[in-house]
């Protein structure tokens, strides 16, 4: 690897080397790899890959305290591995929703850098 600075982001792509629309998220190559070797963020991922849920069931589907779920959720949520929306409730509340942003994360490592790509 060169001395040069890693890659630090990369946009999504769909397929290799073709970029999603300019709305979608970027990817933060090094705070991803950081959180995927983290438990906590990937029981968060493992979660949310089975459904879209508010913080509050998290808490108990992970078995995990409160403010770590929201650490980590605020952290996969800037990195660009999780995505938020406001769902409303039957009753007419509303409540924040967290999902997985993308389907897949491949890591390459070459002589310009470590880069992460992103597929969903």
């Amino acid at each position: 690897m060169s001395k040069s600075e890693p890659s630090r982001s990369v946009r999504p792509t769909g397929r290799r080397g073709g970029p999603f629309e300019s709305d979608e998220t970027t990817i933060d190559a090094e705070a991803a790899l950081e959180l995927l070797s983290d438990d906590h963020a990937r029981r968060v991922l493992d979660a949310l890959d089975e459904e879209p849920l508010p913080a509050s069931d998290l808490v108990e589907r992970i078995d995990s305290s409160r403010a770590t779920v929201y650490r980590r959720l605020d952290s996969l949520e800037s990195a660009g591995l999780v995505r938020s929306s406001i769902s409303v409730r039957a009753d007419g509340h509303h409540r924040q929703q967290y999902r997985v942003a993308v389907d897949r994360v491949r890591l390459g490592v070459g002589s310009d850098g470590i880069a992460v790509e992103a597929a969903d």
